[in-house]
């Protein structure tokens, strides 16, 4: 009967990425690693190393490495089955990639399960949260989410951004000064066909309207003072009238005066 071992994988600084891993007890601690790089979209061609962990994850003893030395005694990773250092039901490892990034993944043995013969193991049983980027600028914290090639393109696109906007705007200007010397018969403007307006009628809704003719009136608006006569007037126009009295009064006497004049000469002649 084979054992398969379910393990939960997490990284260390990004507690809410998380994977379960179902493999063989009799599989290699390279076939460990491989399983977990492609659980999270890793390249899985740098150097690695597990590691026994206490209950606090605090490294207990090395298990393997993929560069071992010669004088650490230790065997490669695919001559190590992960059976040979189960002592816990609840196991833990520290796994260790990348030497210059420094990636760590802690590892705990959460199940111990019958292989069912419709899988094939190892595989991923189920997976929390996106993985964070794999590579990062130097001296930065595991899980940068840009390696130093990816800020390099994007500094490239951002220069390259600015000098089409500085050519743009040579551009407008250019054309801003030259637009009084564009001949406009020389463009290819296309035609535009404009429909057939029909203009209403509109004589006959005039000429039935009738025509009224308004007279003409003058408002005429005179000063209330200059209308008002006074009693001074009156009497001047009654001195007028008395003096006109009186010089045909005194034309009768005269007349008068003279014929008695020749009447009384006439009697004494």
């Amino acid at each position: 009967m084979q054992i398969v071992y379910k393990f939960r994988v997490s990284f260390e600084d990004h507690d809410d990425v998380v994977r379960f891993i179902d493999i063989e007890s009799t599989a290699s601690f390279d076939d460990f690693h491989k399983i977990i790089q492609s659980s999270i979209g890793f390249d899985a061609s740098k150097e690695f190393s597990f590691f026994l962990s206490d209950d606090i994850w605090r490294v207990a003893k090395k298990i393997c490495g993929s560069e071992t030395r010669e004088e650490e005694s230790l065997k490669p990773p695919h001559q190590i089955s992960l059976n040979k250092h189960i002592n816990d039901p609840h196991q833990r490892f520290i796994y260790w990639f990348d030497p210059e990034l420094e990636w760590s993944f802690y590892i705990e043995l959460v199940k111990i399960m019958k292989a069912e013969p419709s899988k094939k193991y190892p595989l991923l049983a189920r997976k929390e949260g996106e993985a964070p980027k794999q590579y990062k600028l130097k001296g930065k914290l595991p899980g940068a989410t840009a390696s130093l090639n990816e800020y390099d393109k994007m500094a490239e696109m951002l220069m390259a951004s600015r000098l089409m906007d500085d050519l743009n705007k040579v551009a407008e200007d250019d054309s801003e000064a030259e637009t009084d010397d564009v001949d406009l018969d020389e463009l290819d403007i296309p035609e535009i066909e404009l429909p057939d307006l029909e203009i209403p009628k509109i004589e006959k809704k005039i000429a039935e309207k009738p025509i009224i003719k308004k007279p003409i009136s003058f408002d005429l608006k005179f000063d209330d003072e200059e209308l008002v006569i006074d009693a001074d007037d009156f009497s001047l126009l009654d001195g007028e009238e008395g003096e006109d009295d009186e010089k045909e009064e005194d034309e009768d006497m005269e007349s008068d005066d003279y014929g008695g004049y020749g009447q009384d000469d006439n009697d004494d002649y």
